[in-house]
């Protein structure tokens, strides 16, 4: 993740292939009990171990069919799609989105699968991977965080709003955007963009609009996310 988050496109999808190698030795311990050795030399073959693993009817039904498919998707864009670009046409950026993706959702399903923890737990951690992965904004101890420290209070509030994907307090937004004044972030930043119809405020929440939206993601690409 923090090759993506860096704009690092082929070392995320490197890292994403190596990711598919651990899960592919996932499936062989689920069949088998056993896996290629962790040795630095030894890897698991892939197309042997999609294909037992498609065929066997002892393992969840994720584990014979989306989670084959999502490790031949991602290893295919490591090894093969370079080969696919054409000319001037620059497609690692796409392609790393769609293999990050991919990755988060095998690992949610993995835990989902061999959790042991109450469901709320589990449930919390599979919303967390669910959120966007916004390279403008780094989450540390649970705190989202800008990383453009030029970025207007109004800019950050939505940047914020989008990469949480669901209706944030209003004096959580203010401590996320770092805006001093409580005041004047209600009656001057938040009033601000419900004027413009980015936001809409109730009961102390704060959610984001269609035209903020749009104004987020425009924000972000034009830092070199998304």
């Amino acid at each position: 993740m923090d090759h993506f988050l860096k704009g690092e496109w082929d070392d995320a999808q490197v890292d994403a292939g190596r990711f598919c190698e651990a899960a592919l030795r996932y499936l062989e311990w689920k069949m088998a009990g056993t896996f290629t050795a962790i040795d630095g030399k030894s890897k698991p073959n892939r197309k042997t171990t999609v294909n037992k693993a498609q065929q066997d009817t002892s393992l969840a039904p994720s584990l014979r069919a989306q989670i084959p498919q999502s490790i031949e998707l991602t290893m295919d864009f490591r090894n093969n799609r370079n080969t696919a670009h054409l000319g001037n046409i620059d497609a690692n950026k796409m392609d790393a989105t769609c293999v990050v993706q991919n990755v988060t959702w095998v690992v949610g399903e993995i835990v989902r699968l061999e959790t042991q923890k109450p469901p709320a737990e589990v449930q919390r951690l599979l919303d967390q991977l669910a959120e966007r992965h916004v390279p403008l904004v780094q989450t540390v101890n649970g705190r989202p965080v800008i990383l453009d420290p030029g970025m207007g209070a109004s800019d950050k509030a939505l940047v914020l709003l989008y990469q949480q994907a669901k209706p944030v307090p209003i004096h959580t937004l203010r401590q996320w955007a770092e805006y001093g004044n409580s005041s004047r972030w209600t009656s001057t930043v938040i009033r601000g963009l419900e004027k413009k119809r980015q936001v809409h405020v109730d009961s102390g929440n704060v959610a984001l609009l269609i035209p903020g939206e749009a104004k987020a993601q425009q924000l972000i690409l034009d830092a070199g996310g998304l």
